[in-house]
C-alpha cells in the first residue's frame, strides 16, 4: 500500500526556509488547481484535506505554493489571506477566492475560475497559432538570405570579376552587403545575440518599455483592432465573474482593468472609476474611458437599465470571443500569401540584381 504524504508541521521546512518565487503560478496550473478544488469543495472535503490532496498531485512549484498555504493556515490565517501571503497567486484569483469565501459559494467560484483560466488558455494558443506560422516564415527567409549573401553571391562575385563586368548599384550594393557579413560575421553575430538579449529583458522588466508597447499594440493598424478584441473578451469574462460573486463594480472594475495586463487601458479605466465613484451610470463611466466599441457600451447599458448585468457581460463575452475567433481564422488566412509576397520579392530582387546583370554582359558580347 503506498504511503500518502499528508502536509503537517512535522514534515515541512519552516515558511522562512521555503523557496521563494516572484513568478506567479501560470493559467495552465491554475485551472487544474481551481477545478480539483471546487470539485473537492463539493464534495465535502476540508480545506486541510483539499490541501493535501492537491500537494500529491502538483508539480514542483505549485507543490512550494500549497506547502506554504498549509503552513499559513496551520499558522490561523483563513483560506484568503494564506493564499495571497505566498505572493504567488495573482490579485485577480486573490479576489475571486475572497469573494467565494466571504459568500460561502467557494466551490462555485473555483469551477469559474477553471472555465475562465480554459478561456484564457485557448485565447492564449490562438494568438500564439496566429503568431508562430509567419515568424517560422521570417526566419527561414532570413536563413535563406544569410546563405545567399555569404555562399551564392561570391560565386557571382568572381565571374563578374573574371569577365571585366561592371555590375549595377543594386549589385554593387548586394556584392558590398556580403562582403560585410563575411568579414565581420563575428561581430554581427555577438552584437544580434546581445541586443535579443537587451531587448527582452527590456520588455520583460522595464516599465517605460513595458509603456510603449503597449501603446504600441494600441497604435498599429490590425494589430490594434485585434488586442481591442482581446481586451474586450477578457474585461467581459472577468467582469461577469466578479459581479456574479458579489464583488463591488468599482473593484470588479479594477480588478478587471488589472487582468487586462495593459498600462493604458488600466489608466483609461481608472477614469470611469471615478466616474461610478461620483455616482454616474456603468455604460457612461465605461464609454469615458474611450476603450470600448459602442456596440459594447450599448449592450453594457441594456443589462445595466434591465438589471441583469451578469446575464448580459456573459451573452457579450460570447459574442465578442467569436468575433476575436473570426479575426483570427481571417488573419491566419490572409499572412500565408503575404509572407510569401515578401519571400518572393526578396527572390525577385537577387534576380534583378545578380542574374540580369550576367545576360547583359553575354548579350553585349555577342
Amino acid at each position: 500500500m503506498q504511503k500518502t504524504n499528508y502536509i503537517n508541521r512535522d514534515n515541512i521546512k519552516s515558511k522562512s526556509n521555503l523557496k521563494k518565487s516572484n513568478q506567479k503560478i501560470k493559467s495552465k496550473e491554475l485551472k487544474v488547481l481551481c477545478k480539483q478544488m471546487s470539485i473537492l469543495l463539493k464534495s465535502g472535503c476540508e480545506i486541510t484535506r483539499i490541501l493535501n490532496i492537491l500537494y500529491e498531485q502538483s508539480n514542483k512549484k505549485l507543490k512550494r505554493a500549497i506547502e506554504e498555504v498549509s503552513i499559513n493556515i496551520q499558522n490561523g490565517n483563513n483560506i484568503t489571506e494564506s493564499f495571497e501571503k505566498t505572493n504567488l497567486f495573482s490579485s485577480f484569483f486573490i479576489n475571486m477566492l475572497r469573494a467565494g469565501e466571504l459568500s460561502g459559494n467557494l466551490d462555485k467560484i473555483m469551477n469559474d475560475l477553471a472555465k475562465y483560466y480554459d478561456s484564457e488558455e485557448r485565447l492564449k494558443s490562438k494568438i500564439i497559432s496566429i503568431s508562430i506560422y509567419p515568424i517560422i516564415l521570417i526566419i527561414m527567409s532570413m536563413i535563406s538570405g544569410f546563405f545567399i549573401l555569404v555562399f551564392i553571391i561570391p560565386n557571382f562575385e568572381m565571374i563578374f570579376e573574371a569577365n571585366g563586368i561592371n555590375p549595377p548599384l543594386l549589385t554593387k550594393i548586394l556584392i558590398g552587403t556580403s562582403v560585410f557579413i563575411r568579414e565581420k560575421y563575428l561581430y554581427i553575430f555577438f552584437i544580434s545575440l546581445i541586443s535579443i538579449l537587451l531587448v527582452c529583458y527590456l520588455i520583460k522588466y522595464s516599465p517605460k518599455v513595458k509603456y510603449i508597447k503597449d501603446k504600441l499594440k494600441l497604435k498599429i493598424p490590425f494589430i490594434n483592432q485585434m488586442m481591442i478584441l482581446v481586451i474586450t473578451t477578457r474585461f467581459c469574462r472577468t467582469l461577469n465573474i466578479l459581479v456574479e460573486s458579489g464583488v463591488q463594480i468599482v473593484d470588479a472594475i479594477d480588478i478587471s482593468s488589472r487582468a487586462l495586463d495593459n498600462i493604458i487601458v488600466y489608466e483609461k479605466l481608472s477614469i470611469s472609476r471615478e466616474h461610478i465613484r461620483r455616482g454616474n451610470d456603468i455604460s457612461y463611466s465605461i464609454s469615458k474611458s474611450e476603450v470600448f466599441s459602442n456596440s459594447f457600451i450599448s449592450m453594457l447599458r441594456i443589462g445595466e437599465e434591465s438589471g441583469r448585468l451578469d446575464d448580459t457581460l456573459n451573452v457579450t463575452n460570447d459574442f465578442y470571443s467569436e468575433e476575436l475567433n473570426i479575426k483570427i481564422e481571417k488573419a491566419m488566412k490572409s499572412v500565408e500569401p503575404i509572407v510569401t509576397l515578401v519571400i518572393g520579392l526578396i527572390i525577385g530582387l537577387f534576380i534583378i540584381a545578380m542574374v540580369i546583370p550576367m545576360f547583359d554582359a553575354i548579350n553585349s558580347i555577342q
